[in-house]
């Protein structure tokens, strides 16, 4: 599986669903791709998870009898791959339009964090 080249990737993948769990405050989403061939069979249908935030993306396959990940332009190619399926959020206070790696104004993970345990 570490051979699997990008091509192969793709084609992988674009029989999968693609779910998607957005945070619109800090322009970051967690991604899973579900093969329906898998979930028909009653197996663990995600043979791929993905991160992409303002420092860039991330895609691992695990799947075949490995691991491999994609970062950076390689990630990007295939984002986008496979039938989209959930889109579901995981914040309240963000813009109701998503856009990777835009954080809302003046909002930071340190202000969150203090936030969250009442710190001064």
């Amino acid at each position: 599986m570490n051979t699997m080249t990008l091509e192969q990737a793709k084609a992988l993948l674009e029989v999968c669903v693609r779910n998607e769990l957005r945070d619109h405050a800090f322009g970051d989403r967690e991604i899973d791709w579900q093969d329906p061939r898998l979930l028909a069979l009653g197996q663990n249908a995600v043979i791929a998870t993905g991160y992409f935030g303002s420092r860039g993306g991330e895609v691992e396959i695990h799947a075949e009898g490995g691991r491999k990940t994609w970062y950076g332009n390689d990630a990007d190619e295939l984002v986008g791959c496979g039938i989209l399926g959930r889109i579901s959020r995981n914040d309240e206070t963000g813009p109701d339009e998503y856009k990777d790696g835009a954080c809302m104004p003046g909002l930071t993970i340190e202000g969150v964090r203090k936030e969250l345990t009442g710190g001064s």
